[in-house]
């Protein structure tokens, strides 16, 4: 099944030059639009919608195209939206500036198989277009962990810190923070395995790749970040704050030490021995000898 690279991203009326649309596998965070498209519904809104609710931060709309397993999706979003809010308010020390946040779902992925990730038109961007997954049968936990990953995109760029939605260090957060939350819906968007497995491991630690469509970076991004987590112990609130321009200066604002590339690649190389196929299939093998 074909997975999409990220979720895309969008400005609220005015769209930014960004990296057009499109799809790749084995990946699913945020995916760059370049243009809005013009389906009709509400203005400023990709697809026909109707609001199904509202909460103190979110409102909730969906295509009416979707049917009842369209109004059963936003219901459980509504349901659980502002618990996931609370949480990265929490992770990041701060709250969203501009409330309330419209999530849209809709058949991104028109198979239903969840193919179509989620999106938004710029990282500060507030509405947030998510996939409706429902073949073989509805799977509203995917989308909460669709809108997680947008939603701490959104936390990033408030943040200012250094985490960038568009680049390697950002894409690699927002995966991994809405993995904490939804952990059995990573499924086949994990890419860790497509750093491992490639020959020369490149350095994506020391250095930030800016782009969010490239699966060996965004690899090396979450699994550093696990190990910044299930390895060195360091808890997701710590690392969140401790955001920088790149992951090894995260690194070193949680620790005080340098060296944190290094340290990681030697325990990987030890344990996933280079030029032999890893075969991971999570984003998070820690903790290793």
């Amino acid at each position: 099944m074909s997975k999409p690279n990220r979720t895309r991203i969008r400005t609220h009326g005015n769209p930014v030059p960004q990296r057009p649309r499109r799809a790749k596998p084995n990946v699913f965070a945020v995916t760059h639009a370049a243009h809005r498209t013009k389906l009709g519904g509400r203005a400023g809104f990709d697809y026909p919608v109707v609001q199904e609710g509202q909460t103190t931060k979110f409102v909730v709309f969906r295509d009416p195209s979707l049917g009842p397993d369209g109004a059963s999706c936003a219901d459980g979003v509504l349901a659980t939206c502002e618990n996931d809010y609370t949480q990265a308010a929490a992770w990041f020390g701060i709250g969203a500036p501009q409330l309330p946040i419209n999530i849209i779902i809709a058949a991104l992925d028109p198979s239903g198989q969840g193919g179509g990730g989620a999106y938004h038109y710029g990282c500060s961007a507030t509405d947030l277009y998510c996939d409706l997954k429902n073949a073989p049968s509805l799977d509203i936990d995917f989308t909460r962990m669709l809108l997680v990953a947008e939603l701490v995109e959104v936390f990033e760029a408030a943040q200012n810190l250094g985490w960038d939605c568009g680049a390697s260090n950002g894409e690699g957060l927002s995966r991994v923070l809405a993995t904490a939350l939804y952990p059995a819906q990573l499924d086949g968007y994990t890419t860790a395995a497509a750093w491992l497995d490639t020959p020369n491991r490149p350095d994506w630690v020391n250095n930030n790749n800016p782009t969010d469509q490239d699966a060996v970076s965004n690899g090396c991004s979450v699994l550093f970040l696990n190990y910044l987590n299930a390895q060195l112990g360091y808890g997701w609130d710590q690392i969140a704050k401790a955001g920088a321009s790149t992951l090894a200066q995260t690194y070193t604002n949680l620790t005080g030490n340098q060296g944190g590339w290094s340290q990681f690649r030697q325990q990987l190389d030890s344990n996933f021995p280079l030029g032999t196929p890893s075969g991971l299939t999570t984003d998070n093998p820690y903790p290793l000898p």
